[in-house]
């Protein structure tokens, strides 16, 4: 039986508590200490789980030696400063994606972990759930054949919710990075980096992107093809195209979810789930694994993986001029 891995979290907002909310799913994995801005936030949060701390100051936090691993569930901004202060204080660290603002940022954080001889993994939750990797096998296997065309949308209509996360520069805001970074982990996954890249996006009179679309070329021929949007809802839905069959993965495609392959002589298979919840433990479960073995970086989402999906999201940035306040 394995140990308890107990979880220190940043932050309170929604993400927090879903994934705390997540850990329940699991035996043996606990909430001991959240740290906010605010004590008020941090005991709110905090009463919501038995035994749990509830810090406002971040040194104290991060030196709590009951804390095995710490989630950062903060905006997109906080994500290098959060995350420095946990492995400078010799924490292993499960960010939530978009790993940090730029690829310059998560240098400096895979550069601290490594000086710190420490894990760090980007909290892309998509990567580690069963129907993605059992797809990703498929591909691999080749019973698709050589993959041709890869298309994937997230949309959602945020228009009602006005967290500033979501509308200002300064905290990263915008479609691509809170929204798009599902289609192009996905379509990297799948087809690796690109070698050429299309984009145009929607913008506000806050300079914010609404909406991005992109077409990824390879140099072996395929196509990417990805939009994102927070003004709308789309199907959300992904499929992966090659010479000898599809792959249609059912709303929604990030989350827990079926799929059907689709043979070119009209044959199908039913890829059917029965998931119960959100699907935020399963990178815990994969984050836990690596600390007890003594693991820097974990093979499902590694760092060369995340840096080239956050050079693919500068590239976009760049093309359709999106510029953050005070990039660092």
């Amino acid at each position: 039986m394995e140990s308890n891995f107990n979880w220190g979290i940043i932050g309170t907002g929604g993400i927090a508590n879903a994934f705390a909310n997540d850990l329940k799913y699991l035996d043996n994995h606990n909430v001991k200490a959240v740290v906010s801005r605010t004590k008020k936030n941090a005991i709110k949060f905090s009463s919501n789980f038995n035994d749990c701390k509830a810090y406002h100051n971040y040194d104290q936090f991060v030196h709590d030696s009951t804390i095995d691993g710490v989630y950062v569930a903060t905006p997109n901004n906080l994500h290098l400063e959060h995350t420095l202060v946990a492995l400078n204080a010799s924490k292993p660290v499960l960010c939530e994606k978009p790993f940090a603002l730029n690829e310059n940022e998560v240098k400096v954080m895979i550069d601290t972990a490594k000086e710190n001889n420490v894990l760090l993994v980007e909290a892309m939750w998509t990567r580690f759930l069963p129907h993605i990797k059992a797809i990703k096998n498929i591909v691999d296997n080749g019973d698709l054949g050589k993959i041709n065309t890869v298309i994937a949308d997230h949309g959602q209509d945020l228009t009602g919710i006005k967290n500033p996360r979501l509308w200002n520069l300064k905290y990263g805001g915008g479609a691509l990075l809170d929204l798009g970074v599902y289609v192009v982990s996905f379509a990297h996954l799948i087809l690796g980096t690109p070698w050429k890249i299309i984009a145009h996006s929607t913008f506000n009179q806050n300079k914010i992107d609404l909406q991005t679309s992109a077409i990824f070329k390879y140099k072996h021929g395929a196509q990417a093809i990805l939009n994102t949007t927070m003004i709308n809802s789309t199907p959300c839905r992904a499929i992966i195209s090659g010479d000898k069959g599809r792959l249609e993965i059912n709303p929604t495609f990030y989350t827990p979810s079926s799929f059907t392959v689709v043979s070119n002589d009209g044959k199908s298979k039913d890829y059917l789930h029965q998931y119960q919840g959100h699907g935020l433990r399963e990178q815990a479960k994969e984050f836990a694994k690596c600390v007890r073995l003594g693991l820097k970086e974990s093979s499902l989402n590694s760092y060369a993986e995340s840096l080239e999906v956050m050079k693919i999201m500068d590239h976009i940035r760049q093309i359709v001029g999106l510029r953050f306040i005070n990039e660092k």
